[in-house]
């Protein structure tokens, strides 16, 4: 309640004490109606009987009199107490001991920009008219400034606000050093972190100002945040919310770039996609991408002729990088209303050319060279180096320099070989399965399969299986899903899958459930049969990936391997199970760099690059010894402070890490990670940050959708955009005390009258004789 009064009175002392005088009316209309002891005698008579047909009409008029008088005590108890029908129009500086604590929202879309300002500068702005406002009132206001980016760190606290806490605000608070992020950020957490603040300060009358741009997006679940403002409410706290963005501007937004990074190669073409969202209302038409390499734009260049409203497409393009090393590629939009939302990069390690293992069950190896020619027939245009090698290869040589392994009509594993292919599927390594006439079943199922928690996906039958033709049905012998191994299949009639003829296949057990919704594991059914047995099956193991295929690789039991579409199965099979744990990192921007290294492999110095808009700055680390078993200790941050460490993968269990935290990851772009082993050899490490593609949806949430929203968080009041009536201390009063004024005036002019007509008034004296003795 003392609230409700606050926001609705300048002087809310006054109501308490008005209120009470609304009942001195009341009490003199009771005292005048006590009656007293009556007396009846005949002279009496005629006057009761003409009292009881008037009374009606004279108990309706006392009532209105007294309404009157009672209304005469309000008005002037509200003319003093100076009542202001809309809280939003008061100004905030009132009374003494206030405390105004600044929430400004520092996320990227509050850089949208329009004429020569953006929505931070016009943040900005409020934040230094709130200080001037309560400079006129010296010493009596105190003022905290968060940023939503670190509401626990606050830039300003509890500074006593006059001139030259005026004049040290505009210094500080100038744009050039006082930026906006360009992260995407949560209110609910720095609504909360103002409560705490608020918490800890008693005795002062409490005011939060929240300067954002109230994007819809940030309101669809208002749950969280209609809490946090009831909270504030139900602590005293009136909240303020602030527009600092009048309305949303067209804006497009690179939503993401990827592309078949894992097999890119030197000098070989490699496949990128990047996708578009229109944010805006109207369509997009010719939006065309420039598309850079460490910094330096190639010829390439993406042209999207169309984008409706609110959508997003994705385009396909080419680039071919010269050198094995890493590449920072990065697609650029032409400058918007965010320009910032307009670039996305992607680091891409290339080697010069991608490794892959074929492991030949016989020793000819006649079948793995068919995947060889398939794969890398010229291994300058297709970027695979293929290497054909015994089962014994499983046990002597290591496999993670390999993209993938192919085990082609292998007769059975030794037990550890089947531990260095678990390890290594585990880690992330992809695997694919030919069988063949000289693979034993039952080693197969009982090592393999082991009920499902092996390498192979399913227990076989003892013996290969014809596909019998059918004559009535002359229709494919494949029938392949959308996976994108199998897109060159795709299309209604198309031609192609029906000149692939498949003569035998190793069946699935004969218990093995056929229908992958009924039986619900782990494996999936890429393509069968038309007798529907499978042919294609993938499931995860671990990290990595296994598809194994149910004929041979080469044409012993099908004519696949001397068809066309053979070849680009086999590409696109290389492409699905190429390790992607090595691929560069991408994150958002604002995420830390947590480094835990092993001091047995790696020196304590560390170099981070990072990009910015005037080139790449370097700044160097020392990582700090902390114990393996501890999830938060410290590390050493990259601006020299000491900051608390976030949990990773502790290096050896049981010993000393060595433990880096590097925060200034705000700048969009690829990071470069530079470690230093005790080998006295560099190791780099590339990571792409990006900004939130969400920050781009410009469009805002209306203020009737803010209270409607809000529902019970009546606390709060909004502050349209360019509206400074309440921080300027105007007399938002004025007008309802002119109008109180003249009603007071008129029911006193009432009252006198009505008062007049029920009062006794006798006639005038009647002269009399005086007669002399």
């Amino acid at each position: 309640m003392s609230a409700w009064l606050a926001n609705h009175f300048f002087n809310p002392g006054f109501v308490a004490g008005g209120a009470l005088l609304v009942a001195l009316p009341i009490a003199i209309h009771l005292i005048n109606r006590v009656q007293y002891r009556r007396v009846r005698f005949a002279a009496m008579e005629f006057l009761l009987q003409s009292q009881k047909r008037n009374q009606r009409r004279l108990l309706l008029e006392q009532l209105l009199l007294l309404l009157l008088r009672i209304l005469i005590v309000i008005g002037l108890v509200l003319l003093i107490s100076r009542l202001i029908l809309n809280p939003a129009q008061m100004s905030i500086f009132r009374g003494a001991q206030t405390h105004h604590l600044v929430l400004i929202d520092d996320s990227l879309s509050m850089k949208e920009r329009w004429e020569d300002t953006s929505g931070f500068e016009q943040a900005i702005k409020v934040v230094n008219q709130i200080a001037a406002g309560g400079a006129q009132q010296p010493n009596t206001q105190k003022l905290t400034l968060l940023r939503l980016s670190q509401p626990e760190q606050p830039f300003f606290v509890e500074r006593n606000v006059n001139e030259d806490f005026v004049a040290e605000l505009l210094a500080k608070l100038d744009p050039q050093t006082f930026k906006c992020t360009n992260q995407s950020l949560d209110l609910t957490t720095g609504l909360l972190e103002a409560k705490k603040f608020f918490a800890e300060d008693n005795g002062n009358i409490h005011h939060l100002h929240v300067i954002s741009d109230f994007r819809e997006r940030d309101w669809r679940d208002q749950k969280a945040i209609t809490s946090a403002i009831e909270g504030l409410a139900e602590n005293g706290v009136s909240v303020n919310l602030v527009r600092a963005v009048p309305e949303a501007h067209a804006n497009l937004t690179v939503v993401e770039l990827t592309g078949d990074i894992q097999v890119a190669a030197v000098d070989v073409p490699l496949r990128m996609r990047v996708t578009v969202k229109n944010n805006g209302s109207q369509v997009a038409s010719n939006v065309r991408l420039s598309v850079s390499d460490n910094n330096n734009k190639l010829p390439t260049s993406v042209l999207l002729e169309k984008i409706e409203p609110q959508t997003e497409v994705t385009q396909e393009f080419e680039i071919r990088l010269a050198t094995p090393s890493t590449h920072k590629i990065r697609v650029s939009l032409d400058s918007d209303a965010l320009s910032e939302d307009n670039d996305r990069s992607i680091a891409v390690d290339v080697p010069q050319a991608v490794s892959v293992l074929l492991v030949d069950g016989e020793s000819s190896g006649d079948a793995a060279s068919y995947i060889a020619d398939a794969i890398a027939a010229d291994p300058k245009a297709t970027g695979y180096l293929a290497t054909i090698e015994s089962v014994e290869a499983l046990r002597r040589r290591p496999l993670d320099g390999f993209a993938c392994i192919y085990l082609i009509n292998v007769p059975e594993l030794p037990a550890d070989s089947i531990d260095a292919l678990e390890r290594y599927v585990a880690d992330g390594g992809g695997l694919a399965w030919f069988v063949g006439e000289s693979i034993r079943p039952a080693h197969y199922n009982s090592e393999l399969y082991r009920n499902g928690t092996g390498l192979f996906p399913i227990p076989l039958e003892s013996a290969p299986k014809e596909l019998i033709l059918d004559p009535t049905s002359p229709g494919a012998d494949i029938l392949t899903s959308k996976h994108p191994l199998f897109r060159i299949f795709a299309g209604e009639d198309n031609a192609l899958v029906k000149l692939v003829r498949i003569f035998q296949f190793m069946p699935a057990a004969k218990d093995w459930v056929r229908d992958d919704q009924v039986r619900m594991d782990r494996v999936q059914t890429m393509a069968s049969l038309r007798s529907k047995d499978p042919l294609f099956l993938e499931h995860r193991f671990g990290k990595g990936r296994v598809i194994t295929c149910l004929t041979t690789a080469q044409p012993d039991w099908n004519n696949w391997a001397t068809d066309n579409s053979f070849v680009v199965v086999q590409l696109e099979l290389v492409k699905s199970l190429a390790r992607t744990d090595r691929i560069p990192e991408q994150r958002q921007v604002g995420e830390p760099i947590v480094l835990a290294l092993d001091p047995a492999e790696y020196s304590d110095s560390v170099e981070i690059e990072t990009p910015g808009e005037e080139g790449d700055r370097m700044t160097r680390l020392q990582a700090s010894p902390e114990s393996a078993g501890e999830t938060g200790g410290q590390g050493h941050s990259g601006d020299g402070t000491l900051t608390q460490g976030i949990e990773a993968p502790v290096a050896n269990e049981g010993s000393l890490n060595l433990r880096a935290v590097f925060r200034n990851t705000d700048q969009p772009g690829v990071y470069t990670v530079r470690l230093l082993k005790q080998s006295q050899a560099s190791e780099e490490r590339l990571i792409a940050f990006n900004t939130a593609p969400g920050e781009g949806e410009l469009a805002l949430a209306t203020s009737a959708d803010l209270r409607k929203r809000m529902g019970n968080a009546s606390g709060a009041t909004i502050q349209e955009f360019g509206r400074l009536d309440w921080v300027e201390g105007r007399e938002a009063g004025s007008e309802i005390r002119q109008w109180l004024l003249w009603l007071l005036g008129t029911l006193f002019v009432l009252e006198q009258a009505l008062a007049y007509k029920l009062s006794y008034h006798p006639p005038q004296a009647v002269k009399t004789l005086k007669f002399s003795e």
